[in-house]
């Protein structure tokens, strides 16, 4: 006797279609949670340290550069380049570093210094009152393709779960969800050549969702409208 469930009366391959679906969109569903925790946790710490920076509520606080390293890179993701990276201590034994890009900003600092920090919540802000939190770095942005292009694989498969349409071919998921990686890693790289906009990954996952979505909106529409006709 045939067990109850889903499509017990389909073909097998309709079977077995939407039980792959079922498992691509629990599997990519996951992920775009983990990862709209992730960067939605992020985007909330950047937006409101910095909110709490222009509104000149930080906490200040004491502390001795302990370290001063420079960087220096020839190619790579980032191009050629250098970095500073400083070191401080509060005198509570409170521990936090400054990454400054390029030797236009670097600090003139000295080991042994004691200088004034601004805090939120713990998170370093400013050094000598000067804005030294890098919001999207590009391990950040390279991480960040993974979200539109997961979210979109999500919504499509669920969709498409009571449809026999194979997961990659037709007017299926394959293309709207190579379209929402270029969309991403092309948004997101200029997210990352933007400096202090800490909430500017919001439009760009927008434009990298909407943007797919709507392009399988529309190929939907034309052919269930082509399929009446015919």
């Amino acid at each position: 006797m045939a067990s109850a469930g889903w499509h017990d009366d389909a073909p097998p391959s309709a079977q077995e279609a939407t039980r792959s679906r079922v498992w691509v969109a629990a599997i990519f569903g996951l992920l775009t949670c983990i990862l709209l925790t992730y960067f939605g946790h992020r985007g909330y710490v950047e937006t409101v340290a910095y909110s709490a920076y222009r509104a000149g509520t930080l906490v200040a606080q004491p502390a001795e550069v302990v370290q001063v390293e420079h960087f220096s890179a020839a190619g790579g993701y980032g191009g050629n380049g250098s970095s500073q990276e400083v070191h401080f201590r509060s005198p509570d034994g409170g521990e936090w570093k400054s990454l400054q890009q390029g030797r236009q900003a670097y600090f003139d600092l000295e080991e042994g210094r004691t200088v004034r920090l601004g805090l939120w919540h713990g998170h370093l802000v400013t050094v000598e009152g000067r804005y030294v939190r890098t919001p999207w770095s590009p391990g950040a942005a390279l991480l960040f393709v993974l979200l539109p292009l997961a979210f979109v694989l999500t919504v499509l498969q669920i969709y498409r779960l009571r449809r026999p349409k194979p997961l990659f071919e037709g007017n299926s998921s394959g293309k709207y969800v190579g379209a929402a990686a270029l969309l991403a890693f092309g948004s997101g790289l200029v997210v990352m050549f933007i400096d202090g906009v800490p909430w500017s990954l919001a439009p760009a996952f927008a434009v990298s969702v909407l943007g797919p979505l709507a392009w399988f909106t529309v190929r939907e529409i034309s052919e269930r409208r082509a399929t009446a006709r015919g």
